[in-house]
């Protein structure tokens, strides 16, 4: 059984890099994805508890995991949820005693060993779900060293190598059957029922207040990624969510990707995450012609000293190009922007408010600065003393910081946090803008929600 569990907030736990839902929206958890398929094509039976997506409580995720009786539990955790997903985990274990339960998250990375020590009904950790590791132990009755495994065994606790590879990412089909595909969203999507695929893992680049370049960086192969949109086609999508971290990073093998979607006339529509140097003309124009509406930057800072000493080295000119060619070739620009990272005063982050605004971007997304779990900037801020070391329930969705900022008071940074989010979107500029966008009753729902969700809380 591959489980998502209950909660009482709407957590995305996957991909190692965890946070909680800012409005209402949520898309589908990539581990229990791709795992789906891995356990298809090696015989096991495989079942889904999604209990985020599904919206069920503690008893009725316990209630039908007790029904369905699994031998095996991969669980999701995850750092802002952590202490919840523990405690539902002994209560899953209580219940049935003989199941091997393993884990897998962001938090699983950091303190692996903390978690093995102190929660003797947890049987295993997987570092990593991008390969067969899993499939591995599964089959070795416990024995020996394995890449991005640990467990217990008679021995101990056997700790293999966290090893994420490089080059190809290899990927079966994912049971896509297993999921509830009305239940999932994405305020970007621009239409109801929606997937969210990758195309690639991990990061080439470095910034530091991010964890995925810390899990290295490999391609899917095109033909695996037309063969799973074309899966989905058959189930009547044909609105999709590229989840890579920065689309487009191997420029040559998206504009092959992009063209190959054009070619085959898969008519799809898809937003993603990418990079302001990374976007150009030709680029762009490929991305569109192949169903492209909404790319999301990660903007981050109108301070480019800021920028260059967390290693986004980007520039605001590059900014400026990247948004003009968006509303150029037609596609919907999105910025995301974090507010109050060490040593950044009041004078910066009002600049990249006001940034925001000139750059006109379609949404943009201002988030306090956390130190997550595997990011560089989480090492320096325990040793710098800025947080706890314990403090394991980090959400980069707050609007509060939890550790401390030399140049500003959490308080400060706060209120900052508030003023971007109003400044940015009641500008009757913006507001107008965005009702004359609006093309579908979809969309416009949407934006309602996403509307009380930013004013109100």
């Amino acid at each position: 059984m591959l489980l998502n569990p209950p909660g009482d907030k709407i957590y995305f736990r996957d991909y190692y890099r965890s946070k909680v839902s800012k409005s209402q929206y949520y898309y589908h958890p990539l581990d229990l994805l791709y795992l789906s398929g891995r356990f298809d094509i090696n015989d096991f039976e495989t079942f889904l508890i999604d209990a985020i997506g599904d919206n069920l409580t503690a008893e009725d995720a316990l209630s039908a995991i007790k029904n369905i009786n699994p031998d095996i539990i991969l669980a999701l955790i995850a750092s802002p949820s952590y202490n919840q997903d523990i405690n539902f985990l002994q209560s899953v274990k209580n219940l049935l005693p003989e199941i091997q339960l393993i884990i897998t998250g962001d938090v699983c990375r950091d303190i692996s060993a903390k978690i093995m020590e102190g929660c003797l009904f947890i049987d295993a950790i997987l570092l990593d779900f991008s390969t067969d590791d899993i499939i591995k132990y599964l089959a070795s009755e416990k024995s020996g060293i394995i890449d991005n495994i640990i467990y217990r065994s008679n021995d101990g606790i056997i700790t293999g190598r966290e090893s994420h590879e490089r080059g190809v990412f290899n990927v079966p089909l994912p049971r896509w059957d297993l999921f509830h595909l009305e239940k999932y969203s994405f305020p970007f999507s621009k239409k109801r029922r929606m997937a969210s695929i990758l195309t690639d893992f991990g990061c080439p680049y470095q910034c530091s207040f991010c964890s995925i370049n810390t899990l290295g960086f490999k391609l899917r192969p095109i033909e695996s990624v037309i063969e799973e949109i074309k899966l989905l086609k058959n189930l009547n999508i044909d609105e999709f969510f590229m989840r890579d971290q920065s689309f487009g990073a191997d420029r040559q093998r998206t504009l092959d990707l992009c063209r190959k979607i054009a070619k085959e006339n898969l008519r799809i529509g898809w937003s993603c995450f990418s990079r302001v140097d990374i976007i150009e003309e030709e680029l762009i124009k490929a991305m569109k012609e192949a169903g492209l509406h909404t790319i999301i930057f990660g903007i981050e800072s109108s301070n480019e000293e800021i920028l260059k000493e967390y290693d986004k080295n980007i520039s605001v000119d590059q900014m400026k190009k990247a948004t003009e060619l968006c509303r150029q070739y037609g596609v919907r620009a999105a910025g995301t922007f974090i507010i109050g990272l060490p040593g950044e005063s009041k004078e910066s982050i009002l600049r990249t408010i006001k940034l925001a605004k000139e750059l006109k971007l379609d949404y943009a997304s201002f988030n306090v600065a956390a130190p997550i779990f595997g990011s560089k900037f989480r090492a320096d801020a325990i040793a710098n003393d800025w947080i706890d070391e314990n403090n394991v329930e980090m959400d980069t969705a707050k609007g509060s910081p939890i550790w401390k900022n030399q140049a500003l008071t959490n308080k400060e940074i706060s209120k900052l946090h508030r003023f971007a989010i109003i400044s940015f979107y009641l500008d009757p500029r913006y507001l107008l803008k965005r009702i004359f966008a609006l093309r579908s009753l979809a969309e416009v729902s949407q934006a309602i929600r996403e509307a009380k969700s930013l004013l109100i809380g």
